[in-house]
């Protein structure tokens, strides 16, 4: 049966995937680097996070960490990176950037609709960090591509939320609410009108051994936080469906 709500769960190990898939994910989000939020993983990191799902996977594209504004050179090395993702085997690839004005970059996104459909493509929040997002997304909304992951602009996906809602009435897209994303949030997201969801439900593992010149701590995906997600959506629904308030314990 498929499932009235999509939980998007960010993913950068194996082990992260089974546990996001186990406990209620519908699709997988591969990025590297947690703690600098996000870059592509590495080729094997790729190939051994597919074998282990059979759950759609999307890849998070971003060559490096830092600012979003991309050289020439780190834009054609998110195009071959795209590339390299959907031979292997990825549903899409979550791609963006801005330009030197801070607009949202979308020469690099009509490069890649070009090269690889529409279809292929989520976009990601570098629209959020765009100076104008409202004045961007309404260029957006005429492009053919398969998702959005963003807040509207906000700090998190439950400050934005009614702009979000807003957005998804005027566009045929899915829009994955995105920043923060916690049960109780997103049981109330869901009730105001949206179904796709995107979080990294990480705890800390803590330290199992300090190197003297880097960081020892772990963030691996929670089995328990993406349940809770999980659960928190069905009982919103079940309360939809049976007129009782989303947050009923009948």
């Amino acid at each position: 049966m498929e499932s009235p709500f999509e939980i998007q769960i960010i993913c950068s190990t194996p082990g992260d995937v089974s546990r996001a898939q186990r406990s209620g994910a519908t699709r997988i989000e591969l990025a590297g680097c947690y703690t600098a939020g996000g870059v592509t993983p590495s080729p094997g990191t790729i190939r051994s996070c597919l074998a282990a799902t059979d759950l759609p996977v999307v890849v998070t594209l971003r060559p490096r960490e830092g600012h979003l504004v991309y050289s020439a050179s780190e834009k054609e090395i998110i195009l071959q990176d795209a590339e390299w993702c959907l031979q292997q085997g990825a549903q899409q690839v979550l791609i963006g950037g801005l330009n030197a004005h801070l607009e949202f970059d979308f020469d690099l996104l009509e490069e890649a609709i070009q090269r690889f459909g529409g279809e292929k493509l989520m976009v990601g929040r570098a629209l959020d960090s765009a100076k104008k997002p409202h004045r961007d997304f309404e260029h957006l909304s005429g492009m053919p591509v398969a998702g959005l992951a963003s807040s509207a602009g906000k700090g998190n996906a439950i400050k934005g939320h009614e702009d979000l809602v807003d957005w998804q009435s005027r566009v045929d897209f899915d829009i994955y609410a995105s920043g923060a994303v916690l049960p109780h949030g997103a049981a109330r997201m869901w009730t105001a009108g949206l179904s796709c969801f995107r979080a990294s439900a990480r705890h800390s593992a803590g330290v199992a051994h300090e190197g003297r010149w880097f960081e020892g701590e772990l963030y691996p995906v929670d089995a328990k936080r993406v349940a809770f997600l999980a659960k928190a959506i069905r009982k919103a629904i079940a309360n939809e469906e049976a007129g009782l308030p989303p947050d009923s314990e009948s």
